[in-house]
């Protein structure tokens, strides 16, 4: 269904008893006094740019890409847009406004914030054989609460994105150097989202900081979205280490109950960040559920800072589904211009050994994403 009341449901969107929630859910929020106010936006705003407004009315003050700051209510709205075109032997040649997602970010009371983030996706889409908004569907990406004891002790409730890798807790557009996200990533070996339950925090470790998420699902989200599949019951933990700024390592481990059937996902990733550049590198591992055998896949992607605001990009990936499919190797060239901190322009070509299942992979894709 569509965000406007007036439109026809649609299967990929949330029902009417779900609108009906997330309503009265920000109503409740908005309503909520805030206890003191705060001189700094939430610390997991995505970017900052400056401390001065863009533009300020009264109680209300606009930064960009940290959001409108809705006075002494300790709320935050913000969220990114991200135009893509592509042109790829399966399917020729496409444009389209790919998605409008909106965060809203409250802290209503000390120790306690609340995140929705609500998602308008395949806004306008044309192609060789039609252009218009067949496609189009609202979503409830994220919605949760956190509370904090300590930290390195919080609670976390709700949907959220599932703590896997390093490529999945960053997800939006602005975030990531490519348009296409590696196919590990796309693949289902875990699902993007988890409804259900977080303990998470984080502790210094020498000159260190070590970080850990326990989390299980063992609710259905609220709407129905086909393009997710969740498992009935998972239950998983991730830990990070972290070495100064430039270095991080992380590894994951989830179990995953669909239809009284288990499968085990095991992941390991690596980020570093030097002056000039990143290199970032993940590997999954699952097997059991419905694999007819063992699946596990891995990528290496590299940044280089060329001059400026101008980067290239490098990616190998390798993907071995589960019998009887065929390896894959992907190799995706290309460059970024950020003209400002939030907001990317990149353009790529992405090239396979074979084709997945019956799609060919190879194309040129390119995007404008920002942050607002």
């Amino acid at each position: 269904m569509t965000a406007a009341a007036s439109c026809p449901p649609s299967p990929n969107g949330l029902t009417g008893k779900g609108h009906a929630i997330v309503f009265l859910l920000v109503l409740l929020l908005l309503a909520c006094p805030r206890s003191t106010p705060a001189e700094d936006l939430p610390s997991n705003a995505p970017i900052e740019l400056g401390e001065a407004p863009l533009l300020s009315a009264g109680p209300l003050k606009y930064q960009p890409a940290r959001g409108l700051r809705l006075g002494s209510t300790g709320g935050v709205i913000g969220g990114f847009t991200n135009l893509k075109a592509e042109s790829t032997e399966h399917s020729g040649g496409e444009f389209a406004l790919d998605n409008l997602n909106f965060f809203v970010i409250f802290d209503p009371v000390p120790h306690f914030r609340a995140v929705a983030e609500l998602q308008l996706k395949d806004i306008f889409v044309a192609d060789e054989k039609r252009s218009g908004t067949q496609s189009f569907g609202f979503d409830v990406r994220r919605l949760f609460g956190d509370v904090t004891v300590s930290d390195e002790l919080q609670l976390r409730a709700g949907t959220f994105l599932t703590p896997v890798g390093y490529w999945n807790l960053i997800l939006a557009p602005p975030l990531t150097w490519t348009t296409e996200a590696p196919l590990i990533v796309e693949k289902n070996f875990f699902q993007p989202t988890t409804t259900g339950f977080m303990l998470h925090g984080s502790t210094g470790v020498s000159s260190s900081q070590l970080g850990y998420s326990f989390f299980s699902q063992f609710l259905k989200p609220l709407e129905h979205n086909p393009d997710l599949d969740p498992p009935d019951h998972t239950a998983g933990v991730r830990l990070a280490y972290e070495t100064g700024p430039a270095w991080s390592v992380s590894a994951t481990y989830q179990a995953a109950q669909n239809d009284a059937l288990w499968s085990h996902l095991g992941g390991v990733g690596l980020l570093w960040q030097p002056s000039r550049g990143e290199v970032m590198s993940e590997l999954y591992v699952q097997d059991g559920s419905k694999l007819s055998s063992m699946q596990w896949g891995t990528y290496l992607q590299g940044v280089l800072d060329v001059r400026g605001p101008f980067y290239a990009v490098g990616r190998y990936e390798h993907f071995d589904p589960p019998s009887p499919g065929q390896t894959l190797n992907l190799l995706t060239v290309g460059g970024v211009w950020k003209p400002f901190p939030f907001m990317a322009v990149k353009v790529e070509y992405r090239v396979a050994d074979h084709a997945l299942e019956d799609r060919s992979l190879n194309g040129f894709f390119s995007s404008w994403s920002t942050l607002f």
